[in-house]
């Protein structure tokens, strides 16, 4: 559980920054992933090329969420290659086999993961951290209605804790207030479940019952009961 005084929001950043170095960064570790003897490497590299790619690329493009739940990864085609865009840069991905991908600069690993009934729900990168596709475009601020607002509204208290927020519907989206110190943040929805703050670090995630919420997760893991 993170210290709650002003719910240390600056902790957001530091998540998005170490998990831009784990991604796509150059670090030694992860490069060292990839080392091959030359020959080796082309042998493997042309023999896995050349196999059945019966998967359409069209099935992997989307938005897909991190771990940190303010930070995502898009997955994209161009004239039938797949590029993946993170923290503003663009990486073209070399197909492996069917689901795995390389960076073609860095060969940094993409594995697309199926779910169990057999769709492209997630991918993992350097076989570590798994993000989840999502339905939305995390850049696009999508309008909801005052009743869908409605139901987030209410008194949320910390799980195993007795610090309280008030959630408040508003022209743009929601208003969080922090019942401790009474400060207050804004929030634009991003789909009918899911909140970011004006500067994309502070991340709400809503649970819903017929249309009410019942618990609502501060970014990662505080998870606050209605």
């Amino acid at each position: 559980m993170k210290t709650m005084n002003s719910f240390k929001s600056a902790i957001a950043p530091k998540i998005r920054v170490v998990i831009s170095g784990i991604l796509f960064g150059s670090a030694i570790i992860s490069m060292n992933c990839f080392v091959q003897t030359p020959a080796l490497a082309g042998v493997i590299a042309q023999g896995d090329s050349q196999q059945s790619k019966t998967v359409p690329l069209e099935m992997f493009v989307g938005h897909y969420q991190l771990p940190d739940n303010a930070s995502f990864i898009q997955f994209e085609l161009k004239d039938n290659v797949l590029f993946a865009q993170w923290n503003n840069k663009e990486y073209q991905l070399i197909q492996i086999n069917e689901t795995n991908f390389e960076s073609k600069e860095e060969g940094h690993k993409v594995e697309f993961l199926k779910d169990s009934s057999g769709q492209f729900t997630s991918a993992k990168i350097l076989d570590k951290i798994v993000t989840v596709k999502v339905e939305f475009d995390p850049k696009i601020v999508k309008p909801l209605s005052a009743a869908q607002l409605k139901g987030l509204e209410g008194t949320y208290s910390l799980k195993n804790n007795s610090f309280k927020i008030d959630i408040r519907s508003s022209a743009n989206g929601l208003i969080l207030k922090q019942l401790w110190d009474n400060k207050e943040i804004a929030f634009t929805p991003r789909s009918e479940t899911f909140f970011l703050n004006e500067d994309g670090t502070f991340p709400l995630t809503f649970l819903l019952s017929d249309g009410e919420a019942t618990q609502v997760t501060c970014f990662e893991k505080d998870v606050w009961l209605k």
